[in-house]
């Protein structure tokens, strides 16, 4: 749009990463394109983490507008922001094509422990350069409320490699503050460092949009069967 998005990760008196996001200006929301590429869904474009702190097992930030949105429809086929925090080198992204012989790694599944309790995946959820999306069916958007903000999980290869929050350009608009539990997995498949809420908020006096991953909490890896 007429802005700029920048990603940053913020630490605690002792240097320990806290939370991490995104943030752009207000100006951002318009000039966005009206329409999808013709060969995606959406524009996406990457950004990497600050180098001066390591946030394992994240490693950079795909930021997607979907100015169609896409399905389900009814629910999230409004113009939205899809930002996927990913586990995985964005060069190896390359590799999820989401086609022929690759579906089968899209729905290689990682270990039920390694999703949170209730989350499911739905048909037809994967993508390029992504993987499978998981949702939370007890979100608002599927009992009878506006999709404004939910959060995803996403897998590829039998190994969770994103957490998504995704917003409504809608709900933006409204300059909100706004923050929600991240449910956990029973366990993690790689050690590192895990939000456990994430938030959407407008700054009145800079003018500026954030969507953080919160509480950032350090988890021991368990090792797991994928099926």
């Amino acid at each position: 749009g007429n802005g700029s998005v920048r990603s940053w990760v913020s630490v605690d008196a002792k240097g320990m990463p806290v939370s991490m996001g995104v943030t752009f200006p207000e100006t951002t929301l318009l000039g966005l394109p009206p329409q999808p590429p013709a060969e995606d869904i959406g524009w996406e474009w990457d950004l990497a983490l600050p180098k001066e702190i390591a946030v394992a097992p994240f490693d950079h930030v795909a930021f997607y507008w979907n100015p169609r949105g896409h399905i389900p429809d009814g629910i999230y086929n409004v113009a939205h922001f899809d930002i996927h925090f990913f586990m995985a080198p964005e060069p190896s992204r390359a590799e999820i094509t989401a086609m022929n012989y690759n579906l089968e790694r899209c729905f290689k599944l990682p270990s039920a422990e390694y999703i949170p309790a209730g989350y499911i995946l739905p048909p037809q959820t994967e993508h390029r350069r992504m993987g499978v999306h998981w949702i939370d069916p007890v979100s608002h958007e599927f009992h009878g409320h506006d999709f404004t903000a939910t959060l995803l999980y996403g897998s590829y290869d039998g190994k969770v490699n994103f957490i998504e929050p995704m917003i409504t350009r809608a709900y933006l608009e409204t300059r909100p503050n706004f923050t929600a539990e991240v449910k956990q997995p029973a366990a993690y498949g790689q050690a590192g460092y895990y939000p456990t809420s994430y938030s959407v908020r407008f700054d009145p006096d800079k003018h500026e949009y954030t969507v953080s991953l919160d509480g950032l909490t350090l988890r021991e890896a368990k090792i797991a069967e994928a099926h």
